[in-house]
C-alpha cells in the first residue's frame, strides 16, 4: 500500500514539474470595438427616440430567439462574452450563426472563460481560422490536455492564479442591441434540456448606454490575461475552418426558424420597452495577475446600494452563500425596518450540492435576522413557463441574479451572491433605475414565491428549520432523497464555504 502511494505521490510530483504558466500579452496593440453599424442597417429602430431601452427576457425561448435574430441581423460586429458555451443544440444554432455572420462579412470577437473548455480547443482553433472570427480565452490554463479533472491536476501549481474566473455574460451586435444577464449558452438555460432546465433573466438593451457596453467587452478582449486561442494551442492539432463546416452540416438544424425576423418585429419590441436610468457595475480585470487584482468593485458597489434600501429588498440568486459583507448589509437593512426576501434554490432544485451545503450554515442565522427565505421547487407548477412543451416534466432549477431595491430600482446581472462571485469571479450588470421595470420583475417573481412554487422556509416554535409549502409544513428538505440529503450533509463538513 505504501509503494502505491509513493508512485501516485510521484506521479503527481511529475506533473506538477513539468508544468508550464502562462504569460500576460502586454505588448499587444489593442482591438476596439467598431463604431455603431448605419441606422439604415437597422431600420426598425429608426424613429426610436434617442434613449436607453430595456426589454425584459424571462423566458428561454423568448431569450434565444431575439439572441438568434440580432446574431442573423448583425451587419458589422459581433461582441460575445461568456461562461459556457456548450456543443447542444442551443449551442449549435448559435455558432451557426457566427460562423454566417463571419461568412458574410461581419467582425466576430468571442472571449471565453476556460472553465469547461477541456477538449474544446481545436474546434476553437478551427473558428479562428476564418478571418472575421477571433476567439480568446480569458485566464487560460496553460497545460490544456485531458478532462477537465486532468486539467486541473495538470495546472495546480497555478491554483493561486486559475481559481480567478471570469463569470461575465454579454452580448453587443452592430453597437445597436446588447444581450446581458444570468444565461449561459446551452439548452438547459433556455429551457430545452430533457432533464433539468433553469429558470434565468435578461435584458436586451438598445440605446446609448450599448456604447458603454462595448466599453466593457474592450476592457477584458484587450486585457492582458485574455489570449488569443492560436497562442494556446498547438497549431498541429488545429483541424482548419473546413471542418467547423463540415461539423455543422451533420449536426441538426434546431431553431433556425428562431432567428427569422424583419424590421417591424425590432421596432415592435421597443415600442414596448421600459425606459431607465443605467449604472455599469463591472469588476475590473486582473492587470498584475488575477491571482493578486481582486474583483470587488461590483461587490462593493452592490452593498452600497443595500444599504440606501428604505423598505424592501428582495434578493434572487442561484447559489446564495453570503459572504461576511453581505451578511452585515442584510442585518443592518433589517435593523432599520427593511422588509428583506431571499429567493434561491431548494436542495432538489440546486444543481450543485456543494454551494448548497453552503448555504444550509446560514441559514439559521439568516432567519434569526428576520430574512425572509424562499426556495424554488423542483416541480414547481410554473415549470411549464420557462420549459418547451417537450421538456415540461423537465426538474426546475433557478439560475436568476437579480436584486429589487424598494419600488424604484434593481439590479440585474451575472454575479451570484455567493463569495465566488463577489471576491473571486469578474462579474458585470445594472443598476437599474425604473420604477416601472422594478414592478415588472416583482410580478414575475410574484409567482415564482407562491406556494406551489417554492417552500417558505421559517424556524417552527422550537427554533428548528421547516419548509412550508401547498401542504403545510415540513421538518426535511422537501423533496430530495435520502441520497441528495447525505451528500449535501457531506459536502456541509468540507471547508469550502469561501470558494463556492
Amino acid at each position: 500500500m505504501l509503494s502505491i502511494r509513493r508512485r501516485w505521490f510521484a506521479v503527481v510530483l511529475l506533473l506538477l514539474s513539468g508544468c508550464a504558466s502562462v504569460e500576460p500579452q502586454r505588448d499587444r496593440p489593442a482591438d476596439p470595438a467598431h463604431t455603431q453599424a448605419p441606422i439604415e442597417a437597422w431600420s426598425g429602430l429608426a424613429d426610436l427616440p434617442k434613449h436607453d431601452r430595456l426589454v425584459p427576457l424571462s423566458l428561454g425561448s423568448h431569450a434565444l430567439q431575439w439572441r438568434l435574430r440580432a446574431l442573423r441581423a448583425a451587419t458589422d460586429s459581433i461582441d460575445l462574452q461568456t461562461f459556457i458555451w456548450k456543443d447542444d443544440s442551443v449551442g449549435l444554432a448559435l455558432v451557426r450563426e457566427i460562423v454566417a455572420a463571419g461568412e458574410r462579412g461581419v467582425r466576430v470577437r468571442v472571449l471565453l472563460d476556460d472553465s469547461f473548455l477541456a477538449h474544446a480547443d481545436p474546434e476553437l482553433q478551427a473558428l479562428s481560422d476564418h478571418p472575421n472570427i477571433s476567439y480568446r480565452i480569458y485566464n487560460p490554463l496553460a497545460q490544456r490536455s485531458g478532462n477537465m479533472f486532468v486539467r486541473e491536476l495538470e495546472n495546480l501549481n497555478d491554483l493561486s492564479r486559475i481559481n480567478h474566473r471570469m463569470h461575465n455574460k454579454l452580448l453587443v451586435v452592430d453597437g445597436r442591441i446588447a444581450i446581458m444577464g444570468g444565461r449561459n449558452l446551452a439548452d438547459e438555460y433556455f429551457g430545452y434540456e430533457s432533464s433539468h432546465n433553469f429558470r434565468d433573466f435578461e435584458l436586451l438593451v438598445n440605446g446609448p448606454f450599448l456604447e458603454q457596453l462595448e466599453t466593457v467587452f474592450d476592457l477584458y478582449w484587450n486585457d492582458p490575461w485574455s489570449l488569443a486561442i492560436e497562442d494556446l494551442a498547438p497549431a498541429e492539432k488545429d483541424p482548419g475552418f473546413t471542418s467547423i463546416q463540415a461539423w455543422l452540416l451533420e449536426e441538426a438544424n434546431d431553431h433556425q426558424d428562431l432567428a427569422v425576423s424583419t424590421p417591424g418585429d425590432w421596432s415592435a419590441l421597443l415600442a414596448n420597452a421600459f425606459t431607465a436610468d443605467l449604472q455599469l457595475l463591472v469588476d475590473a480585470p486582473a492587470d498584475a495577475s488575477p491571482a493578486l487584482d481582486a474583483p470587488v468593485q461590483l461587490a462593493e458597489a452592490l452593498m452600497a446600494r443595500i444599504d440606501e434600501v428604505e423598505h424592501d429588498l428582495l434578493l434572487v440568486s442561484a447559489y446564495f452563500i453570503p459572504t461576511p459583507a453581505l451578511t452585515s448589509a442584510i442585518e443592518r437593512a433589517v435593523g432599520r425596518g427593511v422588509r428583506v426576501r431571499i429567493f434561491t434554490n431548494s436542495l432538489g432544485s440546486n444543481n450543485h450540492v456543494s454551494a448548497h451545503a453552503a448555504y444550509v450554515r446560514h441559514r439559521p442565522s439568516l432567519l434569526q435576522a428576520g430574512a425572509e427565505l424562499y426556495e424554488l421547487r423542483p416541480d414547481a407548477h410554473s415549470r411549464e413557463l420557462y420549459m418547451d412543451p417537450d421538456v415540461a416534466d423537465a426538474l426546475l432549477g433557478l439560475h436568476e441574479k437579480s436584486a429589487l431595491f424598494d419600488n424604484c430600482c434593481l439590479f440585474v446581472g451575472s454575479a451570484n451572491m455567493d463569495p465566488r462571485s463577489l471576491r473571486l469571479n469578474t462579474e458585470v450588470g445594472l443598476l437599474i433605475d425604473s420604477p416601472a421595470l422594478n414592478a415588472k420583475l416583482r410580478q414575475l417573481l410574484a409567482v415564482d414565491l407562491q406556494r406551489k412554487n417554492s417552500w417558505r422556509v421559517a424556524l417552527d416554535t422550537n427554533g428548528d428549520i421547516e419548509w412550508i409549502g401547498e401542504q403545510g409544513a415540513q421538518s426535511h428538505a422537501p423533496p430530495a432523497s435520502f441520497y441528495l440529503r447525505t451528500e449535501s450533509w457531506f459536502f456541509g463538513l468540507l471547508p469550502i464555504g469561501g470558494q463556492m
